[in-house]
């Protein structure tokens, strides 16, 4: 660990204790998504194959509970039914964390048979993912927010000995420097905890998402899940829509970002998609999809136009609460 001062584009932090990376090549900033230098990097250095041992995953009962609960009841709610039966299909997930803990994707694996790719830039949180051997590509990087590979800086944070029982859900609360964290003020127990949280900066490389896809020859993501603590709908707005195809999104907005819930939903309804039932966590699915086929023909699904918290939803499938 180095006491030094980090420039990044107009970001200056001085005296922050930053734990250097040890093992990667710099990358070099301001290149394009398609540029061969980015895909070449990513191939070569930040992108690990899926695991071919098996799963070493936590069997803590405590563990468990906490790995299936915010808002992941309703999410699983909503994709497993959207894709019921559908086999070896491909995800993206960023903010992975240890690819367990409130994974969206890991039942997609074990049930399914999908693949995917799953990314996180905490390190302490990669080093467990990488334990976990989940069957899908896995990258220590963060998605850029614009068209252009960055080098950034994670404020990785870590509870303190009063908070171990949240240690997870405080490491899933990192975030970029720069960007605005999800903490909703109005919720105290949440604010405190993190905002008492240690924090360390770290180094994080950050490569567009459409690169991730040209190094993994993928033009298909049949889930999306991004969860990246303020910087996802900047993340979705990089989307090449006439490159890339996106069946489903899930993609969390809450704290002082709920305004931008209504915009967003805009954004996604004039590019062809139908907004589910929400609470933090959106999910999206395009309109005339296999998936929402499926859906709306559950016998308890019923279409209808709401306006919930200045946004419209489109559907409304009343199997259970939109909160848990």
């Amino acid at each position: 660990m180095t006491l030094t001062t980090l420039t990044v584009g107009s970001l200056m932090m001085r005296n922050y204790n930053v734990e250097e990376p040890t093992s990667v090549d710099w990358v070099m900033e301001g290149l394009p998504a398609s540029h061969p230098e980015v895909v070449q990097a990513l191939s070569s250095t930040f992108l690990l194959p899926p695991s071919t041992l098996p799963y070493n995953l936590s069997t803590d009962p405590e563990y468990l509970a906490s790995s299936q609960g915010h808002t992941w009841k309703l999410i699983h709610h909503y994709i497993s039914k959207l894709f019921a039966g559908e086999r070896c299909g491909f995800f993206v997930e960023a903010g992975a964390l240890d690819g367990q803990q409130l994974s969206n994707t890991l039942w997609l694996e074990q049930e399914l048979d999908w693949t995917g790719l799953l990314i996180e830039p905490n390190p302490y949180s990669f080093h467990h993912l990488q334990h976990k051997h989940r069957k899908a590509w896995t990258s220590n990087s963060c998605i850029s927010t614009n068209q252009f590979t960055r080098k950034s800086v994670l404020v990785a944070l870590k509870s303190r000995v009063n908070y171990l029982n949240k240690e997870w859900f405080v490491k899933g609360s990192s975030y970029e420097y720069g960007v605005d964290l999800k903490v909703n003020i109005n919720q105290p127990q949440t604010y405190n905890i993190i905002n008492s949280s240690d924090k360390t900066y770290l180094p994080a490389y950050c490569f567009p998402l459409y690169s991730y896809l040209l190094a993994l020859n993928v033009t298909t993501i049949d889930v999306l899940s991004l969860d990246t603590q303020g910087s996802e709908i900047d993340i979705v707005k990089t989307i090449p829509w006439e490159m890339i195809t996106v069946r489903v999104l899930v993609i969390e907005i809450v704290g002082d970002n709920s305004s931008k819930g209504v915009n967003f939903t805009d954004y996604m309804n004039a590019r062809g998609y139908i907004l589910l039932p929400f609470f933090q966590d959106y999910i999206f699915v395009r309109k005339g999809d296999p998936a929402y086929t499926r859906l709306i023909s559950h016998p308890d699904w019923q279409v209808i136009v709401e306006k919930v918290n200045g946004v419209f939803m489109y559907s409304k499938l009343y199997a259970e609460p939109l909160s848990n």
